[in-house]
């Protein structure tokens, strides 16, 4: 069978158009839905799966910012001193995000690696008496993408973030409780 000029132009024009299209670049947006389990590293809180949403966007082929926010997860809750309940958790996280990979073409798996900082929200305390801080600290990232069409990622990751709870009643603190989640994950990623 006899290949005309044109249609091999046109197959080789459209498997480039194609590849560039993989390579991750400055401009890109992307949106993920994510779910994840966090493992505490204290026995206070009870462990529970939720899911997040995030965002992105890349400055540079390789560098970029991503805002990711986690589903207000209810836990059950002991403390030392006796108390006992339930509280929301919820997750914010702000990433200055690392693509090794990015702006080569064809490339189907895009490791990244990200640093920044979170913010947790604690809300819903079910005993009357007690109050927990919302928190502020690091956050550290590392994932891949595996890419399945031009836009179309499946993606996992695990984050490293410090958070503690501070338990106060009546403004005296009962008990504080570094919760310091190591969270797993995997979610779809579409990138505009």
């Amino acid at each position: 069978m006899r290949i005309s000029p044109f249609v091999a132009a046109a197959a080789l024009s459209l498997s480039t158009v194609a590849g560039q299209a993989l390579a991750y670049q400055a401009g890109d947006l992307y949106v993920r839905g994510e779910f994840q389990k966090s493992d505490l590293a204290s026995e206070t809180l009870s462990r529970e799966s939720g899911f997040g949403l995030a965002g992105g966007y890349l400055f540079t082929d390789a560098l970029g910012v991503e805002l990711g926010i986690g589903e207000a997860v209810s836990h059950d809750f002991q403390l030392d001193a006796g108390d006992a309940g339930s509280l929301d958790r919820m997750p914010v996280n702000l990433l200055l995000q690392y693509y090794p990979l990015g702006g080569i073409e064809g490339a189907r798996v895009q490791p990244f690696v990200g640093v920044g900082m979170n913010y947790t929200r604690f809300s819903s305390v079910s005993a009357a008496d007690l109050s927990v801080d919302d928190d502020y600290g690091f956050a550290g990232q590392v994932g891949m993408d595996l890419v399945i069409t031009d836009n179309l990622s499946a993606t996992s990751f695990a984050r490293y973030t410090e958070v503690d709870a501070s338990f106060e009643s009546d403004g005296q603190t009962v008990e504080n409780v570094r919760l310091d989640p190591l969270t797993v994950g995997a979610g779809i990623t579409y990138r505009f």
